[in-house]
């Protein structure tokens, strides 16, 4: 049997890439037996190898939809924008999707469009939310925002602001990045992370998650404009969002007023109970894709080369 996992290649990734597609690529790597090979996201239905792919992850920008037959998914932490509900829930996505389910969801938002289309769903939560806690806090460590949206910039304390070591993961700009590098970098910038953060500010949900799980405190501010967003519902069910008005009158009239009712000083939370549980329900999944005659129906739990 062998396993595959995602990569991002393709004309979209030619100017920019978002290194939290790869952080997702690295916690489900370490939850694999190995990685034989990895699979183009976007162009899924081109893979010639037969083997289990992890379907976790942002889907998708293109309609390459369904994957390859000789791919066998395990569809866990997966997330339908709106946008995509067309190409994944298109009679013959639903069809596929049905063959593996129940199908597991990275958030609400995205089990309530698959359940409207009859398929059975449940919540398995992120991946990155596996990711190791790291020994001890760092005290003395430093401060870094990453990717904060320019409506929530300001709201950020200035003596913070001019602390604090700016980082953009989410839209990394660098031209004909190969996809071993791209893990490279998010690796050497999770464990960046891991080491050296105090204090994480940002407005990407694979930052935050990634470094909730990893131990470090995290403020997370978000545009009011996207109070609905179901994409970072999860981060407020865990630390909350700290939600900034979008227009710039507003903000400038209440970001005083609205900054002091922020805690810029948090603990991290202990979801040691809640990574286990995460990573045995996957572990289950997996173990009923490599030992199930057939694929469907297969229980939720009892409780570097293109192939």
């Amino acid at each position: 049997m062998k396993y595959f996992a995602l990569e991002y290649t393709g004309q979209i990734f030619d100017k920019w890439f978002n290194l939290g597609d790869d952080i997702q690529t690295i916690a489900v790597s370490r939850l694999l037996p190995r990685v034989d090979g990895y699979v183009p996201r976007e162009a899924l239905d081109t893979a010639t190898e037969s083997g289990i792919i992890p379907l976790n992850g942002y889907f998708m920008n293109s309609d390459h939809w369904p994957p390859a037959p000789n791919l066998t998914p395990l569809f866990f932490s997966f997330h339908v924008t709106p946008a995509a509900e067309k190409i994944i829930c298109s009679p013959q996505g639903v069809a596929y999707l049905k063959t593996y389910e129940p199908i597991g969801c990275r958030d609400t938002g995205t089990m309530d469009i698959l359940a409207r289309h009859g398929i059975k769903v449940y919540y398995s939560k992120c991946l990155t939310l596996t990711l190791e806690k790291r020994p001890e806090p760092v005290p003395d460590g430093k401060i870094y925002m990453v990717d904060v949206r320019k409506a929530c910039y300001a709201i950020v304390p200035r003596p913070l602001r001019k602390k604090a070591i700016q980082i953009n993961q989410g839209k990394v700009r660098l031209p004909s990045v190969p996809p071993h590098i791209k893990l490279e970098l998010a690796e050497h910038l999770l464990e960046t992370y891991k080491l050296t953060a105090k204090l994480v500010i940002t407005s990407k949900i694979h930052c935050a998650l990634p470094c909730i799980a990893m131990g470090i405190p995290v403020v997370f501010l978000y545009p009011s404009y996207h109070l609905n967003n179901y994409r970072v519902k999860i981060v407020d069910d865990l630390i909350g969002i700290n939600y900034v008005p979008g227009s710039w009158l507003n903000r400038r009239l209440i970001n005083y007023f609205r900054s002091g009712q922020i805690n810029w000083n948090p603990e991290p939370i202990d979801i040691e109970n809640e990574k286990q549980m995460i990573r045995t329900r996957f572990f289950l999944r997996r173990y009923a894709l490599q030992n199930s005659g057939t694929r469907q129906n297969i229980p939720t739990d009892t409780t570097r080369r293109k192939c």
